[in-house]
């Protein structure tokens, strides 16, 4: 029930939310302190701001995506290339339309803002889903959900993503949203959820997946016997997860009279490519494609090293904390492990592998969400005040994933080395008895 302080409350989380956000946006694009290069597809466009220059991201895929968001009907030209994603450029689109009946500002300028909104409100709702996971009180804890929101928004998949418009940053909503199902699979795996994770797919087709991997899971697990009954039932939601997509697609075929179009898979050939390989002659070669049954797992392999790389103090932390973590509860530790393993493997199958992006949808996040796991879970306050200090500094100084190098070391990134160090001797003490508080 909806109450005045729960209002209250909401707002609050929302005003902070969002200021956090842009206080990024300042930190990014205004004061620079990391110059913000993309190496590719983004280049950076000069906007006025109350007088202040503002560098802002436009992307290789802008021009495709606002068109659409500015005019709805383009979801429906033939060959579209982001026609499956009409959810997301519905909501985007949505946010643009209110904005233009309190604002006469440039078109594209509220297209940026209405990205920005999105992206904000997804991390949002991340952030809640995180807090029910962990079973924390959000309204009695919002320092915690302050720390959870800044640690997600400051990592490298939003602090570069959130103001660019694109589909990627819902990749951790999908382990998320999952994994929660997952763990309450008794009580959410229904008609109402299957039909959520079917609507979701017109943003990103990865849920339909992530969906699947609960009841492989649950199944693998023995959590679900392989009985007739609970195998019927698992292909009943997953048939009625699938509704909103192929509902979507009849009416493309039947009312826009055009085949619907999927350029991941037309043009790129991810994960049909395999199929293709050993029972056509169709081949998609050059760029970042690795669609060899022999080599592709390479490729990857090699991708994951990189990621390691990029995300080697998080993923130190969360190594460090997760082979000394004697607690008795591991729930949530193992079921990340497991359900990220299953993400891990359907991504090695994509068959095209541009810097470190896939790697970081199942691996990226198992890093960050671990982080957080064992951030919040620090009983020591100063061990705390080391980490996320940290992992602040790291991931604020950090240079986009498209960087030839992979990593470009700065002061801001061997600052936050000091602080792992740091980190180490309080764990050192608070090992051999000497409490540091």
């Amino acid at each position: 029930m909806l109450t005045i302080n729960s209002f209250k409350n909401s707002m609050l989380l929302t005003a902070s939310s969002f200021m956090i956000t842009f206080l990024l946006f300042v930190f990014n694009f205004i004061f620079q302190v990391v110059k913000p290069v993309y190496f590719i597809c983004n280049n950076l466009v000069s906007y006025k701001l109350f007088n202040l220059a503002v560098n802002y991201p436009s992307s290789c895929d802008q021009e495709s995506y606002y068109s659409a968001i500015q005019n709805l009907t383009t979801i429906f030209n033939d060959g579209y290339v982001y026609q499956g994603r009409a959810l997301y450029i519905l909501i985007n689109s949505s946010w643009l339309n209110l904005l233009d009946l309190f604002s006469n500002s440039q078109l594209e300028v509220l297209t940026h803002i209405s990205v920005t909104i999105t992206h904000t409100t997804l991390l949002i709702i991340s952030t809640l889903i995180i807090m029910w996971i962990f079973k924390v009180r959000v309204f009695e804890n919002i320092k915690i959900y302050i720390l959870i929101y800044s640690l997600l928004l400051m990592s490298p998949l939003y602090k570069w993503g959130v103001f660019d418009p694109s589909n990627q940053t819902f990749t951790l909503l999908i382990i998320l949203l999952n994994l929660y199902i997952y763990l309450n699979h008794q009580s959410f795996i229904n008609y109402k959820t299957s039909l959520l994770i079917g609507t979701l797919v017109l943003i990103h087709r990865v849920f339909i997946v992530g969906y699947l991997l609960v009841f492989v899971l649950l199944f693998l697990e023995k959590q679900y016997s392989f009985t007739f009954n609970n195998i019927k039932k698992s292909i009943k939601y997953l048939l009625i997860s699938v509704l909103p997509f192929v509902i979507y697609n009849i009416y493309i075929l039947i009312f826009q009279g055009q085949m619907p179009y999927d350029e991941n898979s037309s043009y790129y050939g991810q994960f049909i490519w395999l199929p293709l390989y050993l029972f056509t002659d169709k081949r998609y070669e050059g760029g970042w494609h690795c669609m060899e049954p022999m080599t592709f797992l390479k490729c990857y392999g090699v991708d994951n090293l990189n990621l390691f790389f990029y995300l080697f103090l998080p993923l130190i932390f969360y190594l460090f904390n997760l082979f000394r973590d004697k607690s008795e509860n591991k729930t949530f530790v193992f079921s990340l492990l497991k359900y990220t393993s299953l993400v891990y493997v359907f991504y090695s199958f994509i068959g095209w592998y541009p810097p470190i992006r896939f790697s970081y949808y199942s691996l990226g996040h198992l890093i960050i969400l671990g982080n957080i796991y064992y951030l919040i879970n620090e009983e020591n306050k100063v061990s705390k005040i080391f980490h996320f200090i940290s992992i602040s500094l790291y991931f604020l100084f950090l240079n986009h994933w498209n960087h030839p190098d992979i990593v470009e070391f700065n002061f801001g990134l061997l600052t936050s080395c000091s602080f792992l160090i740091l980190y180490f001797i309080t764990k050192t003490y608070n090992k051999e008895g000497l409490k540091i508080e």
